[in-house]
């Protein structure tokens, strides 16, 4: 099988006995982890922290990176992403008494894998065409959801991380209304920041904008004053730069750092688009092949008998994979090493990852090699099994009205064996809802869809107790993702919402702020800053709305005190 360039269309070979979903077909495993994961991806834009978060993120150690990709679901609130997660978990410890073995454990080596797996699948929602007409890990996960109504519902819609976005959250607690976005457009360099707040009849707002070369700011409520700053001006030599050149900032420094965070010159977008090609590349380095070996599995209440393909994971690949994104950030680094050098000053941290690089390096040393195998049928795949030496942790997909509706995740390691989780769900019309359970752990996650209403529930139990039960109605176009919540319950207390809307839209709703009278926050000087400072107590003041206001609050905060 293999896919047509343009189209994305899979396209069977002769002989070919699996077939692979195009990433298209997979917009997102779930609508809700679309909206968070490309919300975090696209605040790479925001400069070099984020930068180094992504590096940092594949470059932790092994046994951490599991953990992380954990806590990115977390983040995200998506079912399907949990549901794919534990089964790469590090494996339970040896027995006390045990002599454990010399190299990296199962654990940690499945650890690296979830990370590669992770950012994989970000890869192939966000910007891959397609991973080429062979067996692949990530096309099986992917394929494993094709049918699953989340999945259908999102795959129309289309999301560019370095091209136009919008996220909106809007709400209402008692007396207090409040509307906060963030819009940016990635192709222009121009972004902004907009919240209004009102609270028993008195409102306020601020509105910020950048673009390559002004950030301006008002705020109606401090007075009739458009504030500005030109960074693409290094003679700005007002008081202001003159307090951060006290501080040992140079001015010319603070403005090439903005513009770096801004992503003028599309440094990071770049990175990005690398780090996408470094990863699709590993995954091309994950060579299935048929092993001549057959077993027999039970999907959809049938006996299934499938073919392996199998790929090995060597110590020398799992360090060319980790040198491989180590060159990738030295590279980013030294291309951009002035910028980086300023914000290291800034932030008072070297960002230099070589150190933590190394340590994985080193602890990879004397690893055993670690086999993926795949078990397929045709277009089934009934089977995903992780195996060092004797330790082992098998995926079973026992299928439904999709493949991954009834999943059981098992593990033998050190002599240790059980089942880690399982999934249930069923359909029932347009609704369906999945259990996923963790026995050892007691915890208990259950989440229903219905794609006709876009009603989506959602209830976590850990140890017994509740942690969360969220109620919510998803709408989803191609261009927008909208989440309306009824319930939103934490430890069995009730959210002071009423009402809650998150939105994220494809287009940029770029404000910018209105006129007034401009202030040049570049070059005010020390006597102009100090009468506007006096101007703006002196609005504060005279402000009735504004003063009941604050003495509601001061009451409020006497009152928890």
């Amino acid at each position: 099988m293999h896919f047509d360039p343009n189209t994305g269309e899979k396209i069977m070979d002769p002989g070919d006995e699996i077939q692979n979903a195009a990433p298209q077909q997979a917009a997102a495993p779930a609508a809700d982890a679309v909206q968070q994961a490309q919300a975090a991806q696209a605040q790479v834009q925001a400069g070099a922290a984020q930068a180094q978060a992504q590096a940092a993120q594949a470059a932790a150690p092994a046994a951490d990176a599991a953990q992380q990709a954990q806590q990115a679901y977390a983040q995200a609130q998506q079912p399907q992403f949990q549901a794919q997660q534990p089964q790469f978990q590090a494996a339970p410890a040896a027995p006390q008494g045990e002599k454990v073995k010399k190299g990296l454990p199962i654990g940690a080596v499945i650890g690296i894998i979830a990370a590669v797996v992770v950012l994989l699948v970000v890869g192939v929602v966000f910007a891959m065409k397609n991973l080429g007409g062979k067996v692949s890990l990530v096309n099986t996960l992917i394929n494993a959801y094709d049918g699953e109504y989340l999945t259908d519902a999102s795959k129309d819609f289309k999301f560019d991380p370095f091209g136009q976005f919008t996220y909106t959250v809007e709400g209402e607690v008692e007396d207090l209304e409040f509307n906060v976005s963030f819009a940016s457009n990635g192709s222009s360099h121009t972004r902004s920041a907009y919240a209004t707040v009102t609270y028993s009849g008195f409102t306020t707002e601020f509105t910020g904008y950048i673009d390559e070369k002004n950030i301006k700011a008002t705020c109606p409520v401090l007075g009739d004053y458009l504030f500005l700053y030109d960074y693409s001006n290094d003679k700005n030599d007002g008081y202001l730069m003159e307090t951060l050149e006290d501080y040992g900032v140079d001015v010319e420094d603070f403005n090439a750092m903005i513009g770096f965070m801004n992503d003028n010159s599309d440094l990071v977008k770049k990175f990005y688009e690398k780090n996408i090609d470094y990863f699709k590349d590993i995954a091309n380095d994950l060579d299935f092949k048929k092993t001549g070996a057959k077993e027999t599995f039970t999907v959809n209440g049938k006996s299934v008998t499938c073919k392996e393909y199998q790929a090995v994971i060597t110590e020398d690949l799992v360090v060319e994979w980790i040198e491989g994104y180590q060159k990738l950030w030295n590279d980013f680094y030294k291309e951009n090493s002035d910028d980086f050098e300023i914000i290291e000053d800034l932030v008072g941290e070297d960002l230099d990852l070589d150190d933590i690089f190394d340590e994985m390096i080193d602890a990879c040393d004397d690893m055993e090699d670690t086999t993926i195998s795949i078990f397929s049928k045709g277009a089934t795949a009934a089977c995903i099994r992780i195996e060092e030496d004797d330790n082992m942790i098998e995926i079973l997909f026992k299928g439904g009205d999709y493949l991954a509706q009834n999943v059981e995740i098992n593990y033998d390691v050190d002599g240790d064996d059980g089942t880690l989780l399982t999934i249930e769900g069923e359909t029932k019309g347009d609704v369906q809802t999945t259990t996923i359970e963790m026995e050892d752990y007691d915890y208990e996650l259950e989440y229903s869809y219905n794609r006709k209403t876009g009603e989506l529930t959602m209830t976590c139990e850990v140890d017994g107790y509740e942690m969360y039960n969220l109620e919510c109605t998803i709408e989803i176009t191609k261009d927008q993702i909208k989440y309306t919540y009824d319930t939103m319950e934490f430890y069995g207390e009730d959210m002071p919402f009423d009402s809650l809307v998150i939105t994220f839209s494809t287009k940029a709703d770029i404000k910018e702020p209105k006129k007034g009278e401009e202030i040049d926050l570049g070059n005010i000087d020390e006597d102009d800053l100090e009468d506007l400072a006096m101007d703006i107590v002196e609005e504060l003041e005279d402000n009735d709305d504004l003063m009941d206001v604050m003495e509601d609050f001061e009451d409020l905060m006497w009152y928890f005190y």
